[in-house]
């Protein structure tokens, strides 16, 4: 088949995957049929809080652009905004792939020949710190679980403090085998399809822990907007919970939602359904609790997707990269 044809056909196919699946998921869900846009807006202190939401958002993915533009800086330098079409771009290609794998091909999409494999690892470091942000956020929410509602956890002293041990346990190897990720370099090298990329390996060992703290600082910052942006919009909705509730119920549910295998087909679904069950502990608006998982999917998945698609677009039909 010619190649340009097989281009055009590429092309399509992204277009069709990624607008046809944020149509999909936005029309399917049942919920939006109770909710009315027009009359939720009319009252002052919704409108402030979604505009507030939305500010989130943009710098959400402006602090994920600054964290891969400084995981990449000793491979192949780039401006902040080439960085934040790149994140766009993975955005895009992840919507529609099993766990959003495909954001790691979008990013280093825009990466020259032969600084691809790096372009892996430093995803990969940056999912790490951002993975072990989730789980140690997600382990304190246990901890203040069991501190402030021993009675909805273990009713005994002894099931209660062994939890809690564990718990600081896990933190602390998450915590360590981040700092000392490139330890895995030799596990890496043993691997036959990896023995060929002993140069790009290597850079596992460029990141000092200073820089190390950077990307984990930049990824508990990211953490937190995603923690706003859910508390403002269940306030949005209606669900009343105060600050501990919220802190406990939001990272169990960012927790659960980390470490259970999903495929981007469902993973709207799970999430309502994990926010259903830990914020529900606290409240009984089931819709406001799905109306928010809803609105925060499309925020920080289904409208980025759209504009990144643009500049993916754009960057396969000329077949050259955006110069910026």
């Amino acid at each position: 088949m010619n190649p340009k044809y097989i281009k055009a056909l590429f092309i399509v196919t992204i277009f069709i995957l990624s607008y046809g699946f944020i149509a999909y998921k936005i029309f399917h869900f049942n919920e939006l049929k109770y909710f009315s846009l027009t009359s939720f807006f009319t009252h002052t202190e919704n409108l402030i809080y979604f505009i507030f939401v939305i500010f989130l958002m943009i710098l959400n993915w402006n602090i994920e652009a600054l964290k891969w533009q400084k995981l990449i800086r000793k491979i192949q330098p780039i401006t902040y905004l080439k960085a934040l079409i790149a994140i766009f771009a993975g955005i895009t290609l992840g919507v529609f792939t099993p766990n959003r794998i495909g954001e790691i091909g979008g990013r280093i999409y825009f990466m020259d020949r032969g600084k691809k494999t790096y372009g892996v690892l430093a995803t990969s470091i940056g999912s790490y710190a951002q993975f072990t942000i989730t789980i140690a956020m997600g382990l304190i929410g246990i901890f203040l679980f069991i501190l402030f509602f021993p009675d909805l956890f273990y009713k005994t002293y002894f099931l209660n403090k062994l939890t809690t041990s564990i718990l600081i346990i896990i933190l602390c190897f998450l915590f360590w085998s981040f700092y000392n990720i490139k330890r895995i370099r030799p596990i890496l090298l043993k691997l036959p399809m990896l023995k060929s990329k002993s140069e790009q390996i290597e850079y596992l060992s460029y990141e000092t822990g200073k820089s190390l703290s950077i990307i984990l600082l930049l990824s508990i910052l990211r953490y937190i907007v995603f923690f706003i942006q859910f508390f403002l919009l269940l306030k949005m909705f209606g669900v009343d919970i105060d600050i501990i509730q919220a802190i406990i119920s939001i990272t169990l549910t960012f927790l659960f939602l980390t470490i259970i295998p999903t495929t981007t087909l469902v993973e709207l679904g799970v999430r309502g359904s994990l926010a259903i069950f830990f914020i529900g502990i606290f409240s009984i608006n089931t819709l406001g609790i799905v109306l928010a998982s809803i609105f925060i999917w499309i925020i920080n998945i289904a409208i980025p997707a759209i504009v990144g698609s643009f500049f993916l677009l754009k960057t396969l039909r000329t077949n050259k990269p955006i110069s910026i």
